[in-house]
């Protein structure tokens, strides 16, 4: 099974218009940065980060069923940013229906979920 997240530079995501550049680190202020779900033809997209720091942020793909508020953990793991953000992208390997979850620090972040038509199941 492929793995279900695949890192791209940002400037894919630049490209869609869905992120700001990015700007030099400030130890002042650290930002978890998460975009929504970007939904095209044929690729789900969303990206996520740290501006203004690094370390680990935790995240989670949640799978769920449409109008239900059940959703289970499709695949989680924790991902190293040094005052960057990713692009993150999938299509057959990720759930028909999710959405993303971050967490750093006291800090959290979670799209509305999005519909994937080209889901596995």
């Amino acid at each position: 099974m492929r793995k279900l997240m695949s890192a791209v530079g940002a400037g894919a995501m630049l490209t869609v218009g869905l992120l700001a550049g990015a700007g030099p680190a400030q130890a002042a202020s650290c930002t978890l940065v998460q975009s929504e779900i970007y939904n095209g033809a044929n690729i789900i997209l969303w990206s996520q980060g740290l501006q203004g720091c690094s370390g680990d942020v935790y995240w989670e793909i949640q799978s769920g069923d449409p109008g239900t508020s059940s959703w289970q953990v499709a695949q989680s793991g924790t991902t190293y940013y040094d005052n960057q953000v990713s692009s993150y992208y999938g299509d057959v390997e990720l759930p028909c229906y999710l959405r993303v979850y971050a967490k750093f620090g006291t800090q959290e972040k979670l799209t509305q979920p999005a519909h994937n038509n080209n889901c596995a199941g």
